[in-house]
C-alpha cells in the first residue's frame, strides 16, 4: 500500500492526494474527527498518544511512495491523521524530512496546521517549492479563551494569523480552512481580519455536535461568507456540508463548488534553482 493515497469522502474535498506519516496529535481539539474515524479500525486507539513507525522505515516508505508519484500533477496534502506542526513534530522534525523528500521528487504540497510559528521553522524548505506549495491554517476563533477551551494544545488565533502573514510576506501561497465553524460570528470576523494575507478559503460548518449546530442559521452564515469573499475578491470553495444550506437566490460559480478548484497543479518546470 502506497504512503501517498487518494482520500475518500469528505477528506477528498481537501486534496486529490494525501500522505499520513504520524498517527495521533497533541493539540487536544475537542472537535477532532480523527479519534472517531480511527476507532472504527482500532477500538483502543487514543489520539493523544502520538507515534510513528520506526523512523528509518517510515522515511523509506515515504520515499518509495514519492518515487511512484514523482512529478505528480496532483498535490499531496499533509495530513489527515495529525497536525504536521504539533509539539511532537517540533521534537522530531519529521515534517521537514517529509517535505525534503517530496521536494526532491517534485511533488506539489498543501499543508494545513494549527501550529502557528512552528510552521516557520521549515520556512527555508517551504520556500524552495516556489509556487508548488501552499500553507493553510485551521482558523476557528478570534477569542483566545474559546480557543483554549476547544483546542488547548494548538497555537492561539493571533499566532496563527501572524504566521500566515509572515508566510504570505515571504511569497508563499496561503489558505484558510474555515472549519469547524463553532461560532459563526467569529468565523466571519476571521475573514475580515485575514483577507490581506490569506489567498484562498475553504468554508464549511460544524458537524458531530448536533445541539450546538442547531443554535445557528447556516444559510445566513453561507450568504454572509460569500458576501465577504466577494467583497475582498477572494478565491473560495464552499464545502458540501455547508452547500446544503444554499438558498436559491445565492449564485455560486462552478469553481466555487469544485473541490479541486484550490488544489495546486505541478509547475516545478517553472521553478529555477
Amino acid at each position: 500500500m502506497s504512503a501517498i493515497y487518494e482520500p475518500k469522502g469528505a477528506a477528498r474535498e481537501y486534496s486529490p492526494l494525501a500522505l499520513n506519516y504520524i498517527k495521533g496529535c497533541d493539540h487536544g481539539c475537542v472537535y477532532c474527527y480523527v479519534p472517531i474515524m480511527m476507532k472504527r479500525f482500532n477500538k483502543d486507539y487514543v489520539h493523544s498518544d502520538v507515534y510513528i513507525k520506526e523512523e528509518k522505515k517510515l522515511l523509506k516508505e515515504v520515499e518509495s511512495s514519492a518515487k511512484k508519484f514523482a512529478n505528480s500533477e496532483k498535490q499531496v496534502f499533509l495530513s489527515f491523521t495529525t497536525d504536521p506542526y504539533s509539539s511532537f513534530n517540533q521534537k522530531t522534525q519529521l515534517t521537514r524530512r517529509v517535505l525534503e523528500i517530496l521536494l526532491n521528487y517534485k511533488i506539489p504540497v498543501s499543508i494545513l496546521s494549527k501550529g502557528g510559528y512552528r510552521v516557520l521553522e521549515d520556512l527555508d524548505v517551504i520556500k524552495k517549492f516556489g509556487p508548488n506549495i501552499q500553507v493553510g491554517g485551521s482558523l476557528t476563533f478570534t477569542n483566545p479563551d474559546d480557543s483554549r477551551k476547544w483546542e488547548k494544545g494548538a497555537s492561539l488565533p493571533s499566532e496563527r494569523f501572524d504566521a500566515l502573514k509572515i508566510l504570505h510576506d515571504n511569497g508563499i501561497r496561503t489558505w484558510a480552512s474555515m472549519e469547524p465553524v463553532i461560532y459563526p460570528d467569529q468565523s466571519l470576523e476571521i475573514m475580515h481580519i485575514t483577507n490581506e494575507y490569506v489567498d484562498a478559503y475553504k468554508i464549511g460548518k460544524l458537524n458531530h455536535f448536533k445541539k450546538h449546530e442547531e443554535k445557528f442559521d447556516w444559510t445566513k452564515f453561507l450568504v454572509d461568507s460569500v458576501t465577504i469573499m466577494r467583497q475582498y475578491n477572494k478565491s473560495f470553495y464552499i464545502k458540501k456540508d455547508l452547500l446544503e444550506f444554499k438558498p436559491k437566490s445565492l449564485w455560486l460559480s462552478e469553481d466555487e463548488v469544485n473541490m479541486d478548484y484550490l488544489a495546486l497543479k505541478n509547475s516545478f518546470s517553472s521553478v529555477t534553482a
